[in-house]
C-alpha cells in the first residue's frame, strides 16, 4: 500500500512538473531550454560534491527545472530584447524568483521556494537580497553555478556561445566572490572536454549557432 502511494505521489508530481514546463514552454520556449540545461548541470555537480555539501539531487534537480517559472511573469520585450536591460527592467527581471516562489506555494514542491528565491544570490552578499556566504541557502549556490555556466554556453539572441576556456576564466573570476569556492572547484575540476560537452544543445541553441554561422559565411565571401 505504501509502495502504490509512493507511486502515486510520483505521478502527481511528473504531471505538475509538466504543467509548469508547458506555462513556462508557452511563454519562452529559451526559459525552458535553459531551466533543462541547468538540471542537467546540477546533476553533474551533485555528482561531485564533497562530502560536508551534500544535497537531495533529485530534489534539486526538480528545483533547477523551476528555477525560472517566474519569468512567465516577465514582459516578453524585456526576455527577448536583443540589446541591453536599461536598469528600470532589470527590476522587472529582478521580480523572478521572488515571483517563482509564490508560484510554488501550496504546491509540492513549496519546500523548494527559498533556494529557487535566492539562486541569484552572491557570496559576497552583491546578490539580489544581499544574504551572503553561509547564509544563502546551499541549494541555491549550486543553482547558481549552473545558471551561469549554463547561460555563457548559451546561444543567446544577442551573443554566441562562449567557448569553454572563456566560461572556465569567467567562472573561476567569480570564484569566492559570486561562487561558492568548493562548489565551484569541485565542478571545474571537471576534464575539460566534459564540461565543452554540458554546452547547451537545444534545438533553439542549434538554430541561432546555424543562424550566426551563415551570417559570418556571407560577410566573409566574395
Amino acid at each position: 500500500m505504501q509502495r502504490q502511494a509512493h507511486r502515486l505521489i510520483e505521478k502527481q508530481t511528473e504531471k505538475i512538473i509538466r504543467f509548469f514546463s508547458c506555462m513556462i514552454e508557452t511563454k519562452d520556449e529559451y526559459t525552458l531550454a535553459h531551466s533543462h540545461h541547468v538540471c542537467v548541470i546540477v546533476g553533474k555537480i551533485c555528482e561531485l560534491l564533497p562530502a560536508d555539501y551534500r544535497v537531495d539531487s533529485v530534489a534539486l534537480q526538480t528545483a533547477a527545472l523551476l528555477h525560472d517559472l517566474g519569468k512567465i511573469h516577465t514582459p516578453d520585450e524585456i526576455l527577448n530584447k536583443a540589446g541591453a536591460l536599461t536598469e528600470e527592467e532589470m527590476e522587472i527581471v529582478r521580480r523572478h524568483p521572488a515571483d517563482g516562489k509564490a508560484l510554488l506555494q501550496e504546491t509540492p514542491f513549496q519546500p523548494f521556494g527559498d533556494w529557487i528565491l535566492y539562486h541569484h544570490e552572491r557570496m559576497d552578499g552583491k546578490g539580489y537580497y544581499g544574504l551572503q556566504g553561509d547564509a544563502i541557502p546551499l541549494e541555491s549556490r549550486i543553482i547558481a553555478i549552473a545558471d551561469v555556466f549554463s547561460a555563457l554556453r548559451t546561444y543567446r539572441i544577442y551573443r554566441p556561445a562562449k567557448g569553454i576556456n572563456e566560461t572556465i576564466e569567467i567562472m573561476r573570476a567569480g570564484r569566492g566572490g559570486q561562487f561558492d569556492a568548493q562548489i565551484l572547484d569541485a565542478f571545474l575540476a571537471l576534464d575539460k572536454d566534459v564540461l565543452a560537452n554540458l554546452e547547451c544543445n537545444c534545438e533553439i541553441c542549434r538554430r541561432r549557432r546555424e543562424a550566426l554561422e551563415k551570417n559570418v559565411q556571407c560577410k566573409v565571401s566574395p
